[in-house]
């Protein structure tokens, strides 16, 4: 449609697929006056919005504000999120890409299965490798996540995605966990040419760990890890805007904390994943 040319409201509300006498009794609606109760909770949903830095959305802004006591449901908080324009950051849905993938070296069976869920810490570790830009470079980032309370309980950086990068992450998680072998431990990971080499062949037999693998081209058989990732390249930016070269491994690992100790989880119970694992500890 032409900036310069005016349009009856017949085709308009046709166009957008509403009725004229609709169109004219949102016109003439009142708009609510806005009550006291909600000027405060507004406030707090702006607060709790701010603090997250808009990576929260209705539901997870309706359970932080359950636990400091403040009981309101997500979709009250979702309509006076629209109304006062605030929107959550969206990660970018994961798609399968076909595609041919060598199968040279080892492959071991998936014996996770997508079974995402674990009864006890240390029984089922997730791991992937991602690559991110700071400024004109890329980093490589390499990450275990153990399913039980979804904690990220390695975090490695480096400049080239190389074998030592891998075996640094696994003895990361080794010593986070404070384990002098990986007996029991099943290690998933996707069909990478650094998960299929000797040197981690030889890895999990030194420290006893099962390996497991995903099928060919398939994102979904590591899900967990992989929207972790993606998470991370959404929300990192919101929290460090300015990361640098200089800065960036400070702020990942600053992120990294946050995410452990912080952010709540709804598959934890919107909890963070360090407040869960202590509450298992707690009890055990």
């Amino acid at each position: 449609m032409r900036k310069d040319k005016k349009y009856s409201v017949v085709l308009l509300c046709r166009v957008i697929g509403v009725s004229k006498s609709g169109y004219y009794a949102y016109l003439n609606r009142e708009k609510r006056p806005v009550s006291k109760e909600d000027k405060k909770l507004l406030k707090l949903i702006k607060h709790v919005y701010r603090v997250n830095r808009g990576t929260y959305g209705a539901k997870r802004i309706s359970k932080e504000l359950k636990s400091k006591g403040t009981i309101v449901n997500h979709k009250k908080v979702a309509r006076m999120m629209r109304e006062a324009n605030l929107k959550a950051k969206v990660r970018c849905k994961k798609t399968t890409k076909e595609g041919k993938s060598s199968s040279a070296g080892f492959v071991y069976e998936n014996h996770l299965e997508r079974d995402f869920d674990a009864d006890h810490p240390n029984q089922k570790w997730v791991t992937d490798m991602t690559e991110l830009w700071v400024e004109t470079r890329k980093i490589y980032i390499s990450a275990v996540m153990d399913l039980f309370n979804r904690e990220i309980i390695a975090f490695v950086m480096s400049d080239s995605p190389n074998l030592q990068l891998i075996k640094d992450t696994i003895e990361e998680a080794r010593k986070k966990r404070k384990l002098k072998t990986l007996e029991g431990v099943l290690i998933h990971s996707d069909q990478g040419s650094v998960y299929r080499s000797l040197m981690y062949n030889n890895l999990s037999k030194e420290l006893k760990f099962t390996p497991s693998m995903s099928r060919k081209a398939n994102c979904w058989d590591n899900a967990v890890i992989e929207s972790f990732f993606s998470q991370l390249k959404t929300e990192f930016p919101c929290f460090y805007p300015n990361y640098s070269r200089k800065s960036y491994k400070h702020d990942l690992l600053s992120y990294i904390k946050r995410f452990n100790e912080k952010r709540i989880q709804k598959k934890l119970g919107f909890i963070s994943p360090k407040t869960y694992y202590l509450q298992y500890k707690k009890g055990a």
